[in-house]
């Protein structure tokens, strides 16, 4: 069988938890992990996608990794194996718009930068040394221009 025979089930929600508003609206975000997923030929996949306030997120990172300091996003994967993806990312979109700021950029592309970001971690890429940092970058720069956004 194919795997264009396989039913593909994508179960990608989206919560608003900040009270602004997002650079992207839903569909945008769904198109982009979709063309993710299909990229890295992820039959399967259920993602949560949560906007937060800058402070929410500080205090997840305190819970969870220990750290006392903002962040743009936390990823949680649940389960990757070859065809399924289960996970979530949160994201202070107040760290999204003062990074579009400090990097002269748009929101709008500093959110789908930080989306690609979350996905990749979400996969197994990590951002820990030098090396593993500008993999991820490199990434995130390719997809930018590949899904029109750079």
């Amino acid at each position: 069988m194919s795997a264009s025979q396989y039913h593909k089930k994508e179960n990608i929600r989206i919560y608003n938890e900040s009270k602004l508003r997002l650079p992207l609206n839903h569909n945008e975000i769904h198109h982009l992990i979709h063309a993710l997923l299909k990229k890295y030929q992820f039959l399967s996949a259920e993602i949560n996608i949560v906007f937060m306030s800058d402070e929410s997120l500080r205090d997840m990172k305190k819970t969870y990794c220990g750290e006392d300091v903002f962040t743009d996003i936390i990823s949680f994967t649940f389960e990757c194996q070859e065809d399924y993806l289960e996970g979530e990312l949160y994201i202070s979109l107040p760290r999204v718009r003062e990074n579009a700021a400090l990097f002269d950029v748009s929101i709008r592309q500093e959110c789908v930068r930080i989306l690609i970001h979350g996905f990749l971690h979400l996969i197994g890429y990590d951002d820990e040394t030098t090396e593993e940092k500008n993999q991820m970058l490199a990434l995130e720069n390719q997809y930018l221009k590949e899904y029109g956004y750079a």
